[in-house]
């Protein structure tokens, strides 16, 4: 027996009318409340954005390093010549007013001197990372891609890269750039010499990644969208690059975050043992040279440890972005 067979009974619901066009009306809701409420549709993009927001550390370090970089463009513009020194003092002297990080041994001051140092450090930073990742990238699709002898050769250049020690090959070749009696020399004399340490730089920081991408090509050369792709007619290059590359960006994203903070710090060691850009033009490594014996440390300390500081907060924003990107770019984590 229906519950409409008992109008009086409290907990009777109202039937509704079957038929074609009928609506059901819930019990407490009127009518014309509306449709089916439905969440807003949300791109990759921003679950992505959503996730790195997540990540506090990397969030703050977005911020932090942006603005190291837009005061790094603007303010040699404002602030007085770095390689000019103050006619007044002629001398190292602790921060002040007129000097807000103090000035250097020749009484340059260490804040225009450090702003405009962070151009040439963070300008390497960035152009070796993407260099690196592009050429990486490029080696290891074509080796993961082709197989065979193409892979053995390409990774037989890799390995035997590799087991050079950085270092000692980073120095011989900074010093063959710089020389304009090398071989080399003469051809890239046109080109600043910050530009020259970031070429050695790429040419010896690509084979990480490369092997990195050409793992992760082997495992993406044999599924169903690259098959369907060859059936279709596509040629070998744009299957790589359009087609199997893209799936590669995650990990790219992650070593070029990561591969910025390595280029600094390089930059900075070879600035420091004297083989890197050189004086007059100013980066955070030659910077550190100036004060490298301990009596600076200790009498002189804000030529020292304010560029040192540059460096650090520097490595450590680009660290924390990079393990953000990492967590964005993770499907795992990404909120829903």
């Amino acid at each position: 027996m229906s519950a409409a067979s008992y109008p009086n009974q409290p907990n009777a619901l109202p039937q509704p009318a079957v038929g074609a066009g009928a609506s059901v009306t819930l019990p407490g809701r009127a009518a014309n409340d509306g449709g089916a409420v439905t969440a807003p549709s949300r791109t990759q993009f921003q679950q992505m954005w959503d996730t790195f927001k997540g990540h506090r550390a990397a969030y703050i370090g977005l911020w932090v390093l942006g603005a190291m970089v837009v005061g790094c463009i603007f303010l040699p513009f404002v602030l007085q010549d770095p390689a000019a020194p103050d006619m007044k003092i002629l001398a190292a002297t602790p921060p002040s007013g007129a000097h807000l990080l103090g000035t250097d041994g020749i009484g340059r001051d260490v804040f225009a001197r450090l702003v405009n140092a962070g151009r040439i450090s963070l300008a390497i930073g960035f152009v070796v990372a993407i260099g690196a990742s592009m050429l990486g990238a490029t080696v290891g699709v074509m080796a993961g891609y082709f197989g065979g002898r193409v892979d053995a050769g390409l990774m037989w250049i890799v390995n035997v890269l590799m087991t050079i020690p950085s270092l000692p090959l980073l120095m011989s070749m900074a010093v063959l750039v710089a020389s304009p009696t090398s071989a080399i020399g003469p051809y890239i004399k046109a080109f600043p010499q910050w530009m020259r340490i970031a070429f050695v730089m790429v040419a010896l920081g690509w084979m990480g990644i490369s092997r990195v991408v050409r793992s992760q090509v082997i495992s993406l050369r044999e599924q169903e969208f690259v098959e369907a792709a060859r059936a279709l007619g596509g040629k070998d290059t744009r299957i790589m690059f359009l087609h199997i590359l893209p799936n590669c960006i995650s990990v790219i994203a992650v070593f070029t975050t990561l591969a910025v903070s390595g280029a600094i710090i390089g930059e900075s060691a070879l600035s420091f043992l004297g083989m890197g850009v050189q004086p007059p033009t100013a980066t955070w490594g030659n910077m550190l040279a100036d004060g490298r014996d301990l009596f600076s440390i200790l009498q002189y300390w804000w030529t020292v440890w304010f560029p040192a500081l540059a460096i650090f907060v520097t490595v450590l924003s680009v660290n924390f972005i990079g393990d953000g990107v990492r967590d964005a770019m993770d499907p795992k984590s990404q909120k829903k």
